[in-house]
């Protein structure tokens, strides 16, 4: 990967041999320089978003994967990763206000992060028949726009406001409550037998 000077066409920082934290080989697909307000939090210390640079890795091993890398571009180092699945990433999209990334494997699969965070908010199995081969968000962060080499493009509504870990316990309790219940019980019986056998 090589990041050149808009101003004259220098040198600014050459990353050769991309490789995973586990030593595995890699190869740059996309890269996107981060945009808008906002920090990214990074081994404690906030990082401005402008001040990343977003890399897409396809691993080049037998297991495969692919990952999003955030880089500071201050010192180049690497201040975060996030494993997205076993299948490459065929496309990656910075919405306009640099805070959501999107994501289509060749599994057909479109996924949608938070940039600062990496955290995968969404996740759409089976989006196209074909290749996925562009993403690209509304100006508001509200649609993303998918088209496939199966000559269609499919748009998403997305959500103002995304859930939280503990929406998502949340209604994950709800939608299982009578399996917990049961659960709870079987467990209350297996404490009561127990607590009568001594």
């Amino acid at each position: 990967l090589r990041v050149v000077s808009t101003a004259d066409a220098s040198l600014v920082q050459a990353i050769d041999d991309p490789h995973l934290r586990s030593g595995e080989r890699a190869a740059f697909r996309f890269a996107r320089f981060g945009r808008g307000t906002g920090n990214v939090l990074a081994g404690g210390s906030r990082v401005p978003a402008q001040q990343v640079l977003y890399t897409v890795l396809n691993s080049r091993g037998r297991a495969g994967g692919a990952y999003v890398v955030q880089w500071n571009t201050e010192g180049w180092q690497r201040i975060g990763t996030r494993f997205t699945g076993h299948s490459a990433i065929t496309t990656f999209a910075l919405s306009p206000s640099g805070r959501l990334l999107a994501f289509a494997t060749a599994s057909l699969q479109i996924g949608i992060c938070d940039a600062h965070s990496l955290k995968v908010l969404m996740r759409v199995p089976a989006a196209h028949g074909f290749a996925i081969t562009a993403l690209a968000f509304d100006k508001d962060d509200r649609h993303l726009v998918s088209g496939s080499a199966d000559e269609t493009c499919q748009v998403f509504v997305l959500p103002e406001q995304w859930p939280t870990p503990v929406d998502l316990v949340l209604e994950f309790g709800q939608q299982h409550l009578q399996a917990i219940a049961v659960l709870l019980v079987l467990l209350l019986a297996v404490i009561l037998a127990v607590a009568m056998r001594s």
